[in-house]
């Protein structure tokens, strides 16, 4: 299923992990400045992936990771991907690691730790149908502010030949609000801005967007995201 009306995160500092419900993995790859150098696929069926023998894990190597980033991983179902440095840390891969990789892909969280010292990696991704159920694990949490940004800027920009960058004291004000869980009105935006309503709720997707009704027809709830074209300022109120 594929969510076409919001993109709700919840930020979790203690475990350094994001939940998020309508943010592609396109949306992600596209924000973060600082891109996996590889990927070992845990679980999907990528084009144009390499077999790892030993892991049994098919893995996507730099000079390919652009094609990749256009591949339709909602045809996946379930995608999970663990990043690594270099092709020879895959053989370095030991069996309790592997043990590890196999139950973050199967359980969707990690045994002990999301990262794996053989693989040196930065980030654990785990999702369904590409955007409708993601929970990523991140060395530096506050780094997802990046993909915050871009998913503003993608959704807001419309036929406007620019957009200025939101300033980085809206996106502090925004990262703190989505650590209690809230969720961008991508539905009823307007031309200029986006509301944005909290919502504590990390469980069933449809029950956020239940929540999502109700918070929109409560006057005063939640806040506004608002671009200036003509003054090309940014405020939220």
């Amino acid at each position: 299923m594929k969510n076409k009306w919001f993109c709700y995160i919840k930020i979790d500092e203690e475990s350094n992990s994001v939940f998020t419900s309508g943010m592609t993995f396109k949306d992600f790859m596209s924000g973060i400045k600082e891109t996996p150098n590889n990927i070992l696929v845990l679980k999907g069926f990528p084009n144009e992936g390499n077999w790892g023998h030993k892991l049994g894990f098919e893995y996507i190597l730099q000079n390919n990771m652009e094609s990749f980033i256009e591949e339709d991983v909602y045809s996946y179902g379930d995608f999970c991907w663990v990043d690594f440095q270099c092709e020879d840390d895959l053989e370095k891969v030991s069996n309790e690691e592997l043990a590890e990789l196999l139950y973050l892909a199967h359980r969707v969280e990690p045994l002990r730790k999301f990262t794996f010292h053989s693989l040196q990696n930065r980030y654990a991704y785990l999702c369904h149908d590409d955007d409708y159920i993601v929970k990523v694990y991140m060395n530096d949490i506050k780094v997802y502010k990046e993909v915050i940004h871009h998913k503003i800027l993608s959704e807001l920009k419309g036929r406007k030949r620019s957009i200025e960058p939101v300033p980085s004291e809206i996106l502090d004000k925004l990262y703190d609000m989505f650590k209690d869980g809230a969720a961008f009105d991508f539905e009823n935006a307007y031309s200029n801005g986006v509301n944005i309503y909290p919502i504590k709720k990390d469980g069933y997707i449809d029950d956020i967007h239940k929540s999502l009704d109700r918070k929109r027809n409560i006057p005063g709830c939640g806040i506004c995201l608002d671009y200036n074209p003509r003054t090309k300022k940014w405020m939220i109120y």
